[in-house]
């Protein structure tokens, strides 16, 4: 017998958007992609599992079969893991008390939180799809939004222990132009700003996550928000770097929401919090931070929008 063939992440969260939307017409407009492809990822889900995941012959409606509901359950907790795994940008910890205070004071209140990369928030929020993001002021066009600064996180230039760039008394000759830097990107070169490029040769990561992990096979060299990596180096995994050309620097944050589109009563309250705690763990204060604004331009998003809706 063949073994089972092992499901991406991808496939996961399609059959969670399926099952979540009612229907597989209603998951491809959620994600925009054709009805087709949706049953493509199913039914190859399906057969890489050796397993039905839905009773198609009893109703119109998909309708989970027994194995389906508990598979849709081992799909959740990977969601929930990828999340945690790339929301790094922000603070965790910081969002962790701001997510537990937000359900002890509205605990009826539904709340989705959405992680994406570069650009991600913006779109999301543009969209209708999210209410509130939570993104970086350098990459956030904010014309139409309104935006609240909320300080920022420190972004150093980290390498593993083994790369040239980290081993003592090399950086007076082994600069880092000369050596590959990882870029938090998700546009194609060419396209759009970059921030912080200082090497001739760049290979650009649309995930946070997988960079961290490409530095610390000690491929490359590149900036990382310190919080994430402060164990990293305390473990003498990744070296911090002392570059003259890269010295790092405070990344500004900023929760945004559409001008036209006020939170309510716990939206604000969300956004207040997070103003609140702008000062604390993990979070540096910027000239201006906590400054209300009603933006005309500015430019493009990293990481987590979130949406609350009152009942």
């Amino acid at each position: 017998m063949q073994a089972p063939g092992t499901p991406s992440v991808d496939q996961l969260l399609v059959l969670l958007t399926v099952v979540e939307e009612g229907s597989f017409t209603g998951a491809a407009k959620r994600l925009r992609r054709a009805t087709s492809a949706i049953s493509y990822a199913i039914d190859t889900l399906e057969a890489q599992l050796g397993l039905t995941l839905f009773d198609r012959g009893t109703t119109r409606k998909p309708k989970l079969t027994h194995v389906g509901e508990a598979i849709v359950s081992e799909a959740k907790a990977v969601a929930h893991s990828v999340d945690t795994l790339r929301a790094r940008m922000y603070p965790s910890d910081q969002l962790v008390v701001v997510l537990n205070d937000f359900h002890m004071k509205f605990p009826t209140v539904p709340l989705r939180l959405l992680v994406q990369a570069l650009g991600g928030v913006e779109r999301l929020i543009r969209n209708g799809d999210a209410g509130i993001g939570i993104g970086g002021l350098m990459h956030i066009d904010s014309t139409g939004l309104r935006r609240v600064e909320i300080g920022g996180v420190m972004l150093i230039p980290v390498a593993a222990s083994s790369h040239p760039l980290a081993r003592a008394g090399d950086n007076s000759t082994s600069r880092a132009l000369d050596h590959v830097q990882l870029v938090l990107s998700d546009r194609p070169a060419g396209e759009g700003r970059d921030h912080g490029v200082v090497s001739l040769a760049t290979w650009r990561v649309g995930d946070l996550t997988l960079k961290h992990k490409l530095l610390l096979s000690g491929f490359g060299w590149g900036g990382m928000p310190e919080p994430t990596v402060r164990s990293d180096i305390e473990s003498g995994r990744l070296v911090r770097l002392d570059l003259p050309d890269w010295r790092g620097g405070v990344y500004p944050m900023q929760v945004v929401h559409k001008i036209e589109s006020q939170p309510g009563p716990a939206g604000r309250w969300l956004v207040e919090r997070l103003v609140a705690l702008s000062s604390g763990a993990g979070m540096h204060v910027v000239p201006g931070a906590a400054k209300t604004t009603n933006v005309k331009r500015n430019r493009q998003a990293t990481r987590r929008p979130v949406r609350a809706r009152a009942k």
